[in-house]
């Protein structure tokens, strides 16, 4: 039986195929199969790829609701989200971290629309390509460029995708829970393969961004397609999780290295130019910046673009914790003056009772930006800033952090000077937080692979949240953190022993 089929809901598949013959206007697989490089090219193209990854119907993401960065008051979480039935309830589920977060019997957005039907795409771009015959040396060399992005895209998915769906990876361990399958035939009778080790994922997804590396190309035509830069931000990333420092630096170092050969104006947004087009009614203005782009996926500051979690940490959805907002310098951070505004917070009766949240400091950067879940030129720098800081080059990373806050603070704001080892990688740790987006899987992410530093400041075993006068505790490394497949999933997929989810939701 063709994988997909067994991976996805009829539905789903059907709609990725359909849509990919609408958006692109190629032929479905199994009727007139594209058959030159340029065809398979633009499957690479497709929307679904980067729309849909870790997100909901409503295009949020329960991941963000299970850290450390969101604030649920007692209306939101008990009238909005379970009073009401909110068709996300899921989020809120993961707030209280009551299992299963999610209707194990119903699809799974996050596999069915996100990683699986993406999978597609690569996949078929793969073998389609090394099945073309007789390619001229121009060819061939378009043909290679071609599989090393659906390669590195693949890989960077599935990267992912067993960090949300495994456990807390644990580097010198042997790793040996089963997590997902790493498909990797386009064949619709290949048989399905059993679900890999988080060890095996591992190291798939090194085999495939090394093997892809020499060919993928400097220059892409979209930032969903990854570049050489973004190949070599993946590895860096990917050595976060492996506690290989060394190599950290190494390949954030070249992406850097080669990113900022024009110059770091380039790349990263001076919030000093910012201003608002309506300084009387800034909820509602736009922010106006040096270009055109400060809301496009193609913004200045995309390295490899991915949907996110846009939404996170406004009414009626969510706050950010008071955690996150205490980490901001509120007169000189320029991240809070144009991201964290105060406005009315959620309302209604119900029941006869009145919830009024009063104004709230709420989140607007997805509103005012165009945020990525994949990778951003201040990600690679702090990510280099981490390697240098681990492996006790402080004086450097202290600089990559004084880079990047002078593109952030109000001009005059004193540069950091350093301190012992632990306080730098905090800091580093700290404006990684402030950068990256509030909502989505990152932060989620970050909690467990730190949460292995125990005893230090920066490492949570435990994430606290309240409701009301009620407070709930989830444990980073443990069941809590990690999401199961749905049972629609497990039903086609017996092979896989894995018994079918039973709990009431």
């Amino acid at each position: 039986m063709n994988p997909y089929i067994r991976l996805l809901t009829l539905g789903a598949l059907f709609t990725a195929v359909s849509s990919c013959s609408k958006f692109l206007d190629v032929k479905p697989k199994g009727k007139l199969i594209p058959s030159e490089v340029a065809d398979f090219d633009h499957l690479l193209d497709n929307s679904n790829i980067a729309q849909w990854v870790f997100l909901d119907n409503n295009s949020g993401c329960n991941l963000g609701y299970l850290t450390d960065n969101l604030y649920l008051s007692d209306g939101i979480g008990n009238v909005n989200y379970k009073g009401n039935n909110h068709p996300n309830i899921d989020r809120y589920w993961a707030y209280v971290f009551r299992q299963p977060y999610k209707n194990p019997a119903t699809s799974d957005y996050f596999w069915d629309w996100g990683t699986y039907r993406s999978m597609a795409y690569f996949n078929n771009v793969i073998e389609g390509v090394r099945g073309i015959p007789q390619l001229s040396p121009e060819d061939q060399q378009y043909a290679r460029r071609v599989i090393a992005q659906a390669r590195v895209n693949r890989a960077w998915s599935y990267f992912i995708t067993t960090l949300v769906y495994g456990p807390v990876y644990k580097p010198g361990t042997p790793n040996d829970t089963r997590t997902i399958p790493y498909v990797t035939s386009a064949d619709v009778g290949a048989a399905m393969p059993d679900l890999s080790t988080q060890a095996q994922v591992f190291s798939q997804v090194a085999n495939d961004v090394y093997a892809a590396l020499p060919d993928v190309p400097e220059v892409t035509n979209w930032p969903s397609r990854p570049t050489k830069v973004a190949a070599q931000t993946l590895l860096a990333y990917y050595h976060l999780f492996t506690q290989r420092y060394d190599s950290v630096v190494y390949y954030a170092n070249l992406a850097w290295t080669a990113a900022s050969a024009g110059g770091t104006d380039k790349l990263i947004y001076d919030y000093n130019t910012f201003s608002w087009t309506d300084n009387t009614n800034v909820i509602n203005s736009t922010i106006k910046a040096p270009d055109n782009f400060l809301s496009a996926a193609n913004s200045r500051e995309h390295i490899f673009y991915r949907n996110t979690d846009g939404g996170a940490g406004r009414s009626s959805i969510s706050y950010p914790s008071p955690e996150v907002i205490a980490l901001f310098d509120q007169q000189r951070d320029l991240r809070f003056k144009y991201f964290f505004l105060t406005a009315p917070g959620y309302k209604t009766v119900y029941n006869g009772v009145t919830y009024d949240d009063g104004n709230r400091i709420q989140y607007y950067r997805g509103s005012k930006t165009t945020m990525t879940a994949g990778f951003s030129y201040p990600e690679l720098l702090l990510m280099r800033a981490e390697g240098y800081a681990r492996t006790n080059q402080l004086a450097a990373a202290i600089s990559d952090l004084n880079t990047l806050r002078k593109y952030r603070y109000l001009t005059g704001t004193p540069l950091l000077s350093g301190g012992t080892q632990d306080e730098v990688i905090q800091q580093v740790l700290d404006e990684r937080r402030r950068e990256l987006p509030l909502g989505g899987f990152k932060r989620f992410l970050d909690l467990k692979r730190l949460c292995l530093d125990a005893g230090k400041p920066w490492a949570k075993a435990t994430v606290r949240h309240q409701l009301g006068n009620t407070f709930y505790e989830g444990r980073v490394d443990s069941r809590d953190f990690i999401l199961t497949i749905s049972n629609v999933i497990l039903k086609f997929n017996p092979q896989w022993n894995i018994p079918l989810d039973g709990r009431p939701f």
